[in-house]
């Protein structure tokens, strides 16, 4: 065995970006149609905590949140629209962006880390 095979190392592979859907940010009209539709089943559950938001509740407080999250594939219609609190919509959000964000994290290859030492 020579000493360049002694050494030789294989290169690491970079993961695939993730695909992108191609989907549009949401808000404008679609968000107020949204909210349109969610408004007229109030009072209603919240369908994160079950929490009942009712009529009265001021508009900051609720969200027309998507049944199946546009990230999952959701689609902006009507039947895929629910009230909920604006905590519960935000914080799912950022639960479903880490799981997403540390499903794309690649293990790291610690034989590269070692240094090999001569004396």
């Amino acid at each position: 065995m020579n000493q360049d095979e002694l050494f030789y190392m294989e290169p690491l592979e970079r993961p695939a970006k993730p695909e992108r859907t191609g989907k549009h940010a949401w808000g404008g009209r679609a968000s107020h149609n949204a909210r349109k539709h969610c408004r007229a089943m109030l009072p209603a559950p919240c369908m994160s905590c079950g929490g009942i938001i009712s009529p009265e509740d001021p508009e900051s407080s609720w969200h027309a949140g998507h049944i199946q999250d546009r990230a999952q594939g959701g689609a902006d219609s009507v039947i895929n629209y629910a009230p909920e609190h604006a905590h519960c919509n935000m914080s799912n959000g950022g639960k479903l962006g880490a799981a997403i964000t540390n499903g794309a994290k690649v293990a790291v290859d610690w034989t590269r880390e070692r240094t090999l030492k001569w004396w």
